[in-house]
Order: C-alpha cells, then structure tokens, then sequence
C-alpha cells in the first residue's frame, strides 16, 4: 500500500470514528426532551400540551428544512454541515437548559434545536458517505454512521431514565451542551481541516446546481418519485413505532417490560439489518434490498394485528428490527447512484421532508383513528398496504447498479448555478 493509500486509509478512519460520535450524540436532543418531557413541563408549570408545541414545531421545521441542509451539504460539503450542526447543537442545549420561559424553550428546541439535529441527520450522513467513498463501500460506511443513532437510542434512553432521579433536567441538557462544545465541535473542527486538505480537485470542480434546479430534477426522475411515494411506507410504520406501539400493545393486554424487550430486540436487529443491507448495495443488490427491507416491514406490521402472545411481539421485534434502518440506507445508495454529483444532498433532503410528513400524519391520525374506533386496526392495515405498495414501486424500477458509476439524470437537466 503506498503512502498515500494509507494516508486516506487513516483519513477514512478518523472521519467515520468522528462522525459516528457526532451521530450518536446529534441523538441526544430529541432523547432527552422524550425522557424528561414531564419534568419539563413541570418545570415551566405547563401542561403537556402545552410542551407538545414544541415537538410538534421540531417535527415540522425538520420536514422543511431537510432538503435546504441536503443542498448545503452538496454545496459547501458534508463536514462543514456536520461542524456547524454540531456548534448549533452544543448552543440550543445551553439555551433551552437555561431558559426562564416556555416560548423561549420553544422556539430554542422546536426551530434552531430541529435544524441543528437535522444537520446532523441522516441526510449529510448520506452525502458524507457518498463524498469519502465515491460509491465503492459507501453503503457499509453509511450504515455505520448511521448506527450512531441507533446506538445512541440502545444506550443514552437508558442513561436518561437513570439520571431522571438524580438530576435535573436543566443540568442534564447543560451537560450534554459542554461536551459537544469542549470535545466534539474541536474534532469536527479538526475534520474539516483534515478534508480541506485533501479534497479532490474532482470533487471542487463538481457542478454547482441551485436548489430549485436540483429539486426540479429530483422529481423529473422517475427513480426518485417511485423512491420518494415508496418511502412514505418508512415514515409511516416508523412513526407507529415512535407514538403508537405502546399504546396498542397495552390495549391487547401485553406489559410494558414485554414491549421494552421487543424494543431491545428491534435495536440489535437494527444495528444488523442495517450493516447487512449496506453490504449488500455494495455487492450489487441495492433493488432486491430495498424491495425485502419493505416486505419485511409490511410483514412485521400484519404481525401487529395478533399480538395477543408476548413471543408474538418479541418477534415483531426482531422483523421490524430487521428493516428498520435497512430501507434508509439502501434507499440512499440508489439516490447516489442515480442522480449526479451536486443533486444527490437535495434529493436525500426532499425523501426526507416527505418522510417527516408521513411521520406526521401517521401520529395524529392514527390518535384520531383509534380515538374513533378503539383501536389502532385501520392504522395498522393502512401501513400494511402502503408499504406493499412500496415493495411494488421499486420492483418497478430498473436496478441502479448496472450504471453506478454513470450519472444516469441527463446531463442537460443541470442548468447554471442560480444563487439561492
């Protein structure tokens, strides 16, 4: 190996090692406020509803902002875009650990705390992979990045729940906004020095397309709309997961030590489905990924109208598990493969506007639904079919990998540059 080789070898390490941390600890602003929500509320003598304002703001500013961060991250970078999102992260912790009043809070978690979380989101994630590794390895490389949210979901709840008694929350968050700016805003410092240095004159010189353009083009593709409808399937059983799995399990008679352990498993399934299905994108296989990450997902939801058996639940784990985090990462190598350098950030960002907006719908309407009929069934057979339909959208779609080093948008839809 020559010197040079190694020197990007240990590049390639040192920014998976740092990104990963910053992945894992970009989690910890949405996993506090769950963790502490009461505390918070009772801290600005609110009632819930009250609080909700925020995470329901955080959800929405999340959605809208996706594909401007995608765009950033294609124009000046992906580090840069983690760097900056991991200094505003450090900030909105200290502000909302130090606010003296709720529309303060507000504002500091629900707008700045959503952009900066989104920075340090999957989608730069994607981009960052798809810039260090120019499609060879990038989707085991993205699926371990994006195992730093997983992780950080396996073990910082847990740290949360066991310092809700014995601190406050204030303190907790003020902790937490020290360290990204003491230890983790000097590394992703330092990482954008270190990629200054050795970006490739191939990479500088790539088109630079505007946002308006590059999102023109992501819905003129066909791919990228069949992607997009199809990856409302995920935003829809995610968000059953996230607000709506408990609730069932307890009206079906299932304890909540028994969903803790389907959760647990579902973690560990994820962390593997997640680095399998990057594996697999890289051998060639990124549509018939996609297509089994769905029909997983579509099975592990019909599971949940029979979940009369603790084993039953259990294994709704492991199968949901399994797809978890498989269709985000083999739905962001198909985009990199499919769209050219300068679009790919923007049209990770749409996916995911579109999929904070399926997270969205899902968590009030299925609350509307079950309010209405008892039960979350109509919810559950709704996500069953949507992600059957998402199975069928991408069988439909001719496979990325054959031209994976080719930019398969044509080349006449990059137009010149508008500022934006």
């Amino acid at each position: 190996m020559t010197r040079t080789a190694k020197v990007g070898t240990a590049f390639a390490i040192f920014a998976a090692a740092v990104s990963f941390l910053i992945s894992l600890a970009g989690s910890s602003l949405k996993s506090t406020v769950q963790v502490f929500f009461l505390n918070i509320a009772d801290g600005f003598d609110v009632s819930r509803g009250s609080l909700a304002i925020a995470t329901t703001l955080f959800a929405v500013v999340t959605a809208i902002t996706s594909s401007v961060i995608g765009h950033l991250a294609d124009r000046i970078g992906a580090i840069p875009v983690l760097a900056i999102g991991t200094a505003l992260n450090g900030i909105v912790l200290l502000v909302s650990a130090t606010a003296g009043e709720l529309w303060m809070f507000v504002l500091t978690y629900g707008v700045v705390g959503a952009v900066a979380v989104t920075m340090l989101s999957f989608v730069p994630l994607g981009v960052l992979a798809d810039q260090l590794f120019q499609g060879r390895n990038s989707g085991l490389f993205y699926a371990l990045l994006t195992n730093g949210a997983a992780v950080g979901f396996i073990v910082l709840v847990p740290l949360w729940t066991y310092l809700d008694d014995r601190m406050s929350w204030n303190r907790v968050l003020f902790a937490i906004g020290v360290v990204f700016l003491v230890v983790l805003l000097p590394l992703s410092l330092a990482l954008v020095r270190l990629s200054v240095r050795r970006r490739p004159a191939a990479a500088a010189a790539a088109p630079r397309v505007s946002f308006w353009s590059a999102t023109a083009i992501t819905f003129r593709h066909p791919q990228m709309r069949a992607l997009v409808l199809a990856f409302v399937g995920c935003g829809t059983t995610m968000a059953f997961i996230d607000v709506h799995l408990f609730p069932h399990l307890h009206d079906h008679g299932i304890s909540d030590s028994v969903g803790a352990s389907a959760v647990a498993v579902l973690g560990a399934l994820e962390i593997a489905g997640s680095l399998a299905a990057g594996r697999l994108c890289d051998l060639g296989w990124t549509r018939a990924t996609l297509m089994a990450a769905y029909a997983l997902r579509a099975t592990a939801m019909a599971m949940l109208l029979v979940v009369d058996l603790p084993a039953t639940v259990i294994a709704f784990g492991a199968v949901f598990g399994a797809s978890y985090l498989a269709t985000v990462v083999a739905t962001t190598v198909w985009v990199t493969r499919a769209l050219p350098p300068g679009v790919r950030g923007t049209a990770l960002g749409v996916l995911w506007a579109v999929h904070m907006l399926a997270v969205a719908v899902t968590s009030q309407g299925g609350a509307i639904l079950a309010d209405l009929h008892h039960n979350y069934t109509a919810t559950i057979v709704a996500s069953v079919v949507l992600t059957a339909v998402s199975v069928l959208l991408v069988a439909r779609q001719p496979s990325p990998d054959a031209a994976a080093g080719d930019d398969t948008a044509p080349q006449e839809d990059i137009r010149p540059p508008v500022e934006v």
